[in-house]
C-alpha cells in the first residue's frame, strides 16, 4: 500500500512540476524579475532583499536592522522581511533580483504539493488530489498575488492550508505522531510574511476544535476528549516556541509601530467589499481589470473572489453530495462565513470593535484567500462523489477517469490563460538600474542622508541597491515616534498621528529637525524654493529612471541640492533639556532650537549648558547596518547626539563597558560621555532576543528529540508485526 502512495507522490510531483514549468515557466527566464505597474517587488521586496543578500555576503549574518529608508528602522522583525524563510533560502546565495522569480515559482510548486496532501488528508482518491493541486496551482487569487509583486504574503498563502488539514488528522487520530506534525506545520505558518492569515486561520481552526471536542463530551468519549486537547494545547505550544524567536520580539515592538494607531479608515483602507464583488466568484474581470484601467477599484488582488468557475461548481457539488462526509460540514459553514466576514458588513464592524486582536490587521477582503482554500477542499470532494457515482453507473472504472482528466486539463487552459495575460517580466538592468543621481552621490565619501521631495522623484526601492539612505520610505510597519517627529519637521506643529505605509518627504517647517538627520542632499524632480544660503544645486540630470507604485516605470529629471548646514551623524551639543514623557519632549521641541539643544528623555540630569570645547571631536570609524562604532575626544563631560533613530534595542559599550543610550530629540539617541579619548560602539539587536532565541532553541530540540523518539518507535512497531 505505501509503495502505491509513494508513488501516486512521485507521480504528482512530476506532475505538478512539469505543469508549473509550462504556465509560469516565463517568470525564470535568466536576466528578468517578475514585474507589474502594481507590484511591491520593485517598490519594497527587491530592497528588503537587498539588505539581507548584502549582509550575508559581507559576513555580518543576519541584518536586524536596514539604514536604506527612513532613517533606519528594524529589518529582522518586519512581517514583510522573512529572512528565516525556507522558501526565501536563495536570497543567501545570489543577488535578489536573479532569484525572484524561483522564489515565486518555488512557493506555487510548492503550494501545489500542499493542497495535494490536504486533499490525502480529506481520504481523497488520486485524480481529486489532483485536481486539488492543479487548481491550487493555477487559483486566479494566488496569481493575483504574484502579480502584485506580494512576496511576504505567499508564504502564508502556501502552508496555512496544511494548518488545516493537520488539525484534521489529529482530531481524527490523536496521537504524538500527529501533533508533531501540527507542530511543525503551525511553526512554519508563523514564520509567513503575513501572519494575519494565520489569525484568520487559527479562528476557523478553533471553532473547528472545540465543536470536536464538544461531540466527544456529549458522547461520553471523556479520555479521547482529553487526549485530543493535550496534543492540540502542545502542538500549539511547541510551534509558538519554534517561532518565539520572531514572535517575541514583534510582539515587544508593537506599542512602537504606528499600525497600532490604525482606525476604521485605515482597517478598511478604501476596499469595503460589497455584494457586487461577489459576481468575482463566477468571472475574475466581471468588474473590471487593472490591466486596462476598467477596474473601479484598482487593486483587483484584494477584491476578486475567482478560484476558477470549474472548481467552485465543484466545491458546490461537493458540499451537496458530500454532506455527510468529515469534513464537509465544516468546509461549507467556513466558506460561507469567510464570505460574510470578507464584505463591509455590521458582523466585520463588530469584530473590528470588539474582537481581540481583529482590528490589528486590515483589509477584511483578504479572507476571500481562505475562501478559495475551502472551495478548492471542496472541489476535491465534489469530483470524488461525482467519480464515485460514474464507476457505480459505468461499471468500469477507467470511464471515471476520462472526465478527471478533461477536468483538469479545463483547469490548467485557464490558468495558463491568466497567467500570460497578468504576469510579466521585466530585465534585471531596469527593475534596479544604475542612475546618474545615484553615482554623484555614491562619489561623496562622507556619512549622510538623502530626501527625495515626494514619492516621484526617485523611487524607495532603489536607495538600498545604489547604497543611499533615505529619510523617507515605504514600510507598513513604521516607527510611530519617527512619523512623529517627521510630522513635526513637515508642519511644525503637534498633528494627531495614524497607522500609515509611506513616508513622504514634502515641505520642511523646522530645518533644525532637517538638519538634525543627517541630510545633506535633496532630490526633486523640478526647481524647489529653497533658502538660498542653506542650499546650492549641485548637479542637474536629464531623463533618470523612475518606478511608480500604480503608473510603473518613468522617465524623470532630477535636481540635486546640496544641504550647507547638514549636521555630521553624530555632534556635540551645548545644551540639555530634560523632558519626563514622549508629550513633554514634543513640547520642549516646539520650544527650542535643536542646532545646539538636546532635548533629553528621562535624562539623570537636569537642564544644564555645557561649556563648548573647540577641540573635541566625535568621529564614525565604522558604520554598517544596525552598527556604528564612533571615537571620541573630548576635554570634559559633553552629551552627544547620534542621529539614528531610537529603539530600546540598541546597546552602547563604551570602552568595552556597557553604556546607557538616552532617547534624544523625540526620535534620535544621545549618550553623555565622560572627558577623554573613548570608543563607542553601538549595536542594535531585536527585543529581548537572546530570551526569545533561547525559547526557539530549546522548543526545536524538543521538538527533534520527541520526532526521533516517535519515528524509532514506530519502526521498531512495523519490524516487529507479522508478515501480511
Amino acid at each position: 500500500m505505501r509503495t502505491f502512495e509513494n508513488r501516486d507522490w512521485l507521480i504528482a510531483l512530476l506532475l505538478i512540476v512539469s505543469l508549473a514549468f509550462i504556465g509560469y515557466g516565463f517568470l525564470l527566464k535568466p536576466g528578468s524579475v517578475p514585474y507589474s505597474p502594481h507590484s511591491d517587488i520593485v517598490s519594497y521586496h527587491l530592497a528588503a532583499k537587498e539588505v539581507l543578500f548584502r549582509s550575508i555576503q559581507s559576513g555580518q549574518g543576519l541584518p536586524f536592522w536596514r539604514a536604506d529608508q527612513l532613517s533606519g528602522g528594524p529589518a529582522f522583525t518586519s512581517p514583510n522581511a522573512l529572512y528565516t524563510h525556507p522558501l526565501h533560502g536563495l536570497f543567501y546565495l545570489f543577488p535578489p533580483a536573479a532569484v525572484m522569480g524561483w522564489t515565486i515559482w518555488l512557493h506555487l510548486v510548492t503550494g501545489a504539493c500542499v493542497f495535494y496532501w490536504v486533499g490525502q488528508s480529506l481520504g481523497l482518491s488520486r485524480w481529486p488530489r489532483l485536481l486539488m493541486a492543479v487548481a491550487a496551482l493555477f487559483n486566479f487569487k494566488v496569481l493575483m498575488a504574484v502579480y502584485a509583486g506580494w512576496l511576504s504574503f505567499l508564504p502564508s498563502l502556501t502552508f496555512f492550508p496544511l494548518l488545516f488539514a493537520m488539525v484534521f488528522r489529529l482530531v481524527k487520530c490523536p496521537t504524538p505522531r500527529s501533533a508533531l506534525a501540527l507542530a511543525a506545520v503551525g511553526g512554519l505558518c508563523l514564520h509567513g510574511g503575513h501572519i494575519q492569515l494565520v489569525y484568520y486561520s487559527g479562528l476557523f481552526l478553533v471553532a473547528y476544535a472545540l465543536v470536536a471536542l464538544g461531540h466527544l463530551w456529549r458522547t461520553g468519549r471523556y479520555p479521547e476528549m482529553r487526549r485530543t486537547a493535550g496534543w492540540l494545547t502542545a502542538s500549539g505550544v511547541l510551534a509558538i516556541g519554534m517561532a518565539a524567536y520572531l514572535l517575541v520580539p514583534l510582539v515587544a515592538e508593537m506599542p512602537l509601530v504606528s499600525r497600532g494607531l490604525a482606525s476604521t479608515k485605515f482597517f478598511f483602507s478604501l476596499h469595503s467589499l460589497g455584494w457586487r464583488h461577489l459576481q468575482t466568484f463566477f468571472h475574475p474581470e466581471a468588474l473590471g481589470s487593472p490591466l486596462d484601467g476598467s477596474y473601479p477599484g484598482i487593486e483587483l488582488w484584494e477584491d476578486v473572489a475567482y478560484f476558477g468557475l470549474l472548481p467552485l461548481l465543484l466545491a458546490i457539488l461537493g458540499g451537496i453530495l458530500g454532506w455527510r462526509r468529515s469534513p464537509t460540514r465544516f468546509l461549507v459553514v467556513s466558506f460561507a462565513v469567510s464570505v460574510l466576514v470578507s464584505l463591509d458588513t455590521p458582523v466585520v464592524r463588530f469584530l473590528y470593535e470588539f474582537f481581540p486582536g481583529f482590528r490589528t490587521f486590515r483589509l477584511p477582503g483578504r479572507m476571500l484567500f481562505l475562501t478559495a482554500c475551502f472551495g478548492i477542499a471542496l472541489a476535491g470532494i465534489g469530483l470524488e462523489e461525482l467519480l464515485a457515482r460514474l464507476r457505480e453507473a459505468a461499471g468500469r472504472p477507467w470511464r471515471s477517469v476520462l472526465p478527471a482528466v478533461a477536468m483538469i486539463l479545463v483547469i490548467v487552459g485557464e490558468g495558463m490563460f491568466f497567467a500570460y495575460r497578468y504576469l510579466d517580466t521585466i530585465s534585471r538592468a531596469d527593475v534596479a538600474p544604475a542612475t546618474d543621481y545615484g553615482r554623484f552621490l555614491a562619489s561623496d565619501p562622507t556619512l549622510f542622508r538623502v530626501a527625495p521631495v515626494g514619492p516621484y522623484t526617485m523611487t524607495y526601492g532603489w536607495a538600498a541597491t545604489q547604497g543611499l539612505q533615505l529619510i523617507s520610505g515605504y514600510e507598513p510597519f513604521n516607527l510611530r515616534h519617527y512619523q512623529k517627529y517627521f510630522l513635526l519637521m513637515q508642519l511644525g506643529g503637534n498633528r494627531v498621528l495614524g497607522a500609515a505605509t509611506w513616508t513622504d518627504f514634502l515641505r520642511v517647517e523646522r530645518w533644525d529637525l532637517f538638519d538634525a538627520l543627517n541630510v545633506k542632499y535633496i532630490l526633486a524632480r523640478k526647481p524647489q524654493e529653497l533658502p538660498l544660503d542653506r542650499f546650492e544645486v549641485v548637479g542637474q540630470y536629464q531623463n533618470q529612471p523612475l518606478f511608480v507604485l500604480y503608473w510603473g516605470m518613468h522617465r524623470n529629471n532630477v535636481i540635486i541640492y546640496r544641504n550647507k548646514r547638514s549636521q555630521p551623524r553624530i555632534f556635540w551639543v551645548k545644551r540639555i533639556v530634560a523632558a519626563q514623557g514622549e508629550d513633554e519632549a514634543i513640547a520642549a521641541i516646539q520650544r527650542h532650537d535643536l542646532r545646539d539643544v538636546a532635548v533629553v528623555q528621562n535624562a539623570e540630569r537636569n537642564d544644564e549648558e555645557i561649556p563648548d570645547s573647540p577641540g573635541d571631536r566625535a568621529t564614525v570609524v565604522r558604520v554598517s547596518d544596525g552598527k556604528l562604532d564612533v571615537e571620541t575626544q573630548n576635554l570634559r563631560d559633553r552629551y552627544l547626539v547620534i542621529s539614528e533613530v531610537w529603539h530600546p534595542g540598541w546597546r552602547a559599550t563604551l570602552d568595552g563597558r556597557p553604556h546607557p543610550l538616552h532617547r534624544t530629540d523625540l526620535a534620535l539617541m544621545g549618550a553623555w560621555l565622560p572627558a577623554g579619548k573613548h570608543q563607542l560602539v553601538l549595536e542594535f539587536r531585536p527585543l529581548h532576543w537572546h530570551i526569545a532565541l533561547g525559547i526557539s532553541l530549546i522548543s526545536l530540540a524538543v521538538f527533534l528529540i520527541l520526532s526521533t523518539f516517535e519515528f524509532t518507535r514506530t519502526r521498531v512497531v512495523l519490524l516487529h508485526q507479522p508478515p501480511g
